[in-house]
């Protein structure tokens, strides 16, 4: 929830659900207001899309033609709840009807297939052409935590979701085209350990904060002076 890096324009997750909805449209506005050539990719999931925000930012970025790209990934369970039972609407992507936003629903577990749409919805949005909402229908194997056992859906549907699962396709692709053989897939596995291990080391070997940065950044300094020319 709390990467970040503005060297590589990735602006995290968001501690409020739905919350990260609003911001993208400001990041987008920031890059029309600027002049710029950056589309903001905004993503959220299912559950998300019940908040109120989305239909207040879905007007506004429609209002201001601002150049945002808003993806719903649809995993149907939400934190643990089933789409069918909170929402009158299955379909998330036609919540951009009621908007006039351009909208679509796209098969996640097919990499090619996401690639193709966020690049269609990139271009529209640099030819100012506006938002569009993509709802990528997925699924995900694990619980919402390490606290969700996941009894509300069946094993065999988890299992049916198994056989497509998009890493496996990608490889099986990868293999079938003859993009890079065995020896340099397990190099590239390999180097993917390495680069986590060394992760993992570091933030274990190094020292805890001290106590004096608890409150860092939490509250105004009393001492700060604004100076207004």
């Amino acid at each position: 929830m709390h990467f970040f890096s503005k060297e590589h324009h990735f602006f995290g997750g968001h501690g409020i659900v739905g919350g990260q909805i609003g911001v993208g449209a400001g990041l987008a506005f920031a890059e029309q207001y600027r002049g710029t050539d950056n589309v903001v990719l905004c993503f959220f999931g299912d559950g998300a899309a019940r908040q109120g925000v989305l239909h207040e930012t879905f007007n506004l970025a429609m209002l201001w033609n601002l150049p945002v790209v808003f993806i719903c990934e649809n995993n149907h369970y939400a934190m643990g709840t089933s789409i069918e039972r909170t929402s009158n609407v299955l379909d998330i992507y036609k919540l951009a009807d009621g908007f006039e936003m351009p909208g679509d629903s796209v098969d996640g577990m097919n990499p090619e297939t996401v690639h193709e749409a966020v690049s269609r919805a990139v271009k529209r949005a640099r030819e100012k052409g506006g938002p569009t909402l993509l709802e990528i229908k997925t699924y995900r194997y694990k619980g919402h935590s390490i606290s969700d056992p996941g009894k509300y859906r069946t094993k065999e549907e988890l299992e049916e979701y198994k056989s497509k699962d998009p890493i496996l396709l990608t490889l099986h692709t990868i293999k079938e085209k003859g993009i890079a053989t065995d020896e340099e897939i397990a190099a590239i596995d390999k180097r993917i350990e390495d680069v986590v291990e060394a992760a993992v080391k570091f933030a274990e070997e190094s020292p805890f904060p001290d106590a004096s940065e608890v409150l860092k950044d939490v509250y105004a300094d009393p001492n700060y002076e604004f100076i207004v020319d």
